[in-house]
């Protein structure tokens, strides 16, 4: 009993410790971090090896205070470690596959540890990750900068499968490039990668570099509920992940220019799928001309007809009034116009490099006249073939679901399939703009690439869900 009372008292000891740590590696922010502890209820344990978010009553990050002792040098290692396991609750990371392996572990803190490392640049944040992962053995080298980063790194050349050098470039550019590269590199470039070196050498225990925290703890509602509420707190500081857009907001209105990829075969073919859904049922694949009822003149009758203009000319000129031109309603084939899918596409920061193979998979449709497309960030605008043709695509930004559904309710037609193309990350929509589409029976079919999955702001407006296969 005195022995347990005595870890409890170094526990506690250790937390005070920890938090002392971490509020002061940011003097300017401790009113936020306190907040964002208070929330997260940060918490000493040494049942995980690095760190754990726990889920009851109210969320909790454990963190183990020996490796906080051992491996954060500075206080701000402290926030790199904190941040590090709050961005992967956050990023929904463990929603995108059932069952989460090795492999997909380390792409997963491959682009957490990059994201960190290109967000806190400064002298007192470097070394961290340097300390766990040697620089010439891969894959450890995905998990840390290179060595002279970002002032002069120094990429391997002859170090793991072929694309390595390339994966790195674009996971750690130098600070030349650093403004201009706005989006870290997919997870399956990674996977792929790593799956390669485990094909040709097997899975080393030896190999698999230090993780940092625990991948496995919340089940899928739990991430879900607590990644929002982090998100949530982490947005109103400015310490959002790379890349990561806040929901709601966008800065001013810009249009650049985007290339059109080509998306694989099986994505196209899931796609091509969902957006007949979203097009509703024809009378025939390739129909134009079908049969509508017209009214038209057949011949005279004695039965007097109003709709008969010639009756007044005739009573004029002394003409005969006993008969009148008789009208019958007959079917004829007249040109129809094909059916359209109405599709919204997200054009937010967070799209910001699944936007050319997404382009690729919509302008077939366009170009056929089979897709009316709007391009949404926080506003809504058309996105003509014109446009996508000079790759050209207008944003703000920021992101917000509420201005589609604004713009839907407000078509003079009651539009009832949508196909809505996003990675999640859109907020919820309004509760009286949930009650009005269901009024209307409008059928939403939400459609997310594998890459950057969010299906929880969607979920309760979707009629369907589609992940795609990977887009490259």
């Amino acid at each position: 009993m005195k022995d347990t009372l005595t870890r409890a008292r170094h526990l506690r000891g250790a937390t005070s410790h920890i938090m002392s740590r971490l509020l002061s590696s940011l003097p300017a922010a401790t009113l936020e971090m306190e907040t964002l502890a208070q929330l997260a209820g940060i918490v000493a344990s040494r049942k995980i090896p690095t760190a754990a978010m726990e889920c009851k009553h109210h969320p909790r990050l454990l963190l183990n205070p020996d490796f906080i002792a051992k491996h954060c040098k500075r206080d701000e290692h402290v926030l790199l470690l904190v941040m590090h396991e709050l961005w992967h609750v956050m990023m929904a990371h463990t929603s995108l596959y059932p069952r989460v392996t090795p492999a997909q572990n380390i792409a997963f803190d491959a682009i957490i540890n990059s994201s960190l490392s290109r967000r806190f640049r400064s002298p007192e944040y470097m070394g961290f990750f340097d300390a766990l992962n040697p620089a010439d053995k891969f894959p450890h080298l995905l998990l840390r900068p290179p060595i002279g980063w970002p002032d002069n790194p120094q990429y391997p050349e002859n170090i793991g499968p072929a694309g390595t050098k390339r994966v790195l470039q674009q996971l750690y550019p130098p600070r030349s490039a650093l403004r201009r590269s706005r989006q870290v590199t997919f997870y399956d470039e990674i996977l792929n990668l790593i799956r390669e070196d485990m094909r040709e050498r097997g899975i080393n225990p030896d190999g698999i570099p230090i993780l940092i925290g625990d991948h496995d703890g919340l089940d899928d509602e739990d991430k879900a509920s607590v990644g929002e509420l982090i998100g949530d707190a982490i947005e109103d500081f400015g310490l959002l992940p790379f890349g990561y857009q806040k929901r709601g907001l966008g800065g001013a209105q810009n249009s650049y220019n985007s290339d059109v990829w080509n998306s694989s075969y099986e994505a196209r073919r899931v796609f091509a799928s969902v957006l007949k859904k979203a097009i509703g049922p024809e009378s025939g694949r390739f129909q134009r001309r079908t049969r509508v009822s017209i009214m038209e003149t057949s011949g005279t009758g004695v039965m007097p007809n109003p709709r008969d203009r010639m009756m007044h000319a005739r009573t004029m000129l002394n003409g005969t009034n006993t008969l009148w031109n008789q009208q019958n309603e007959h079917k004829a084939r007249m040109q129809q116009p094909r059916r359209k899918a109405f599709v919204y596409f997200d054009v937010s920061g967070s799209m910001g490099r699944m936007i050319p193979y997404l382009l690729g998979l919509l302008t077939p449709y366009v170009v056929n006249d089979r897709a009316q497309l709007f391009q949404f960030s926080t506003i809504v605008k058309p996105l003509p073939l014109k446009e996508i043709k000079k790759g050209l695509v207008t944003t703000t930004g920021g992101t917000s679901i509420v201005p589609v559904f604004d713009h839907l309710i407000e078509q003079t037609k009651v539009v009832s399939r949508v196909l809505i193309l996003t990675d999640g990350y859109t907020g919820s929509p309004t509760p009286q703009q949930l009650a009005e589409l269901k009024a209307r029976g409008t059928k939403i079919h939400t459609v997310l690439p594998r890459e950057y999955a969010n299906t929880h702001d969607l979920e309760a407006v979707s009629t369907t869900m589609t992940i795609l296969p990977r887009l490259s």
